[in-house]
Formats: C-alpha cells, structure tokens, sequence
C-alpha cells in the first residue's frame, strides 16, 4: 500500500484527494508497526461490537436476514418450477420421438 509514505491517487476506483493521499501516507507508514497496527484493530473491533449491540442495527440485521430468507425461498420455489417444467419437455419429448420411430 504505502511503504515509502504515499498514497496511489485511486484505491478501489475512487479517487483520493492530495491532503488525504499525504496524511494517509504518513497513517500507513505508522501502521507498519506492528504494536500500532494491534491497537488500531483493537479500537476497531470495539467500535464493531459498539454498533453492533445498538437496537436500530440489530432490528435491520432482523429485517435483512428475513428479507435473505424469504428471497432464498422464492428462488428455491422458482427452481422447482423450472425442473417441472423441463422434466414435462423431456417426458414430452420422449413420447414423440416413440411415437414418431414406430412410423
């Protein structure tokens, strides 16, 4: 990433601002020292669980994980559908070539 103190102009195909590619430079510098880089995600995991525990977020995760499973449920219910359907074309198909050898 930033191992002589700069920053590139686009991480992730966003462009970053000058100021922030200097500042961030120095940053990365700083969190190549392993000691730094322990506390930082720390700090970070603490935040997460922070959030996490926060009753919106919970309610939201509820909502995504039934919204997941009732979209999980459609799509099994469309693949059935499709397997009947082509298991019908191929009983159908078979039938008609029978039917079309005996002539």
């Amino acid at each position: 990433m930033a191992k002589n103190g700069k920053l590139p102009k686009r991480i992730g195909g966003v462009k970053i601002p000058k100021k922030l590619r200097k500042r961030g430079g120095e940053l990365a510098v700083l969190l190549n020292n392993p000691l730094v880089a322990d506390i930082v995600a720390a700090g970070l995991l603490l935040a997460a669980d922070r959030i996490a525990k926060k009753p919106k977020v919970k309610k939201a995760g509820r909502t995504a994980k039934a919204a997941a499973k009732d979209t999980a449920e459609a799509a099994g219910q469309g693949a059935g559908n499709i397997a009947t359907v082509l298991a019908f074309a191929a009983r159908e198909g078979a039938r008609a070539i029978k039917a079309n050898a005996g002539r």
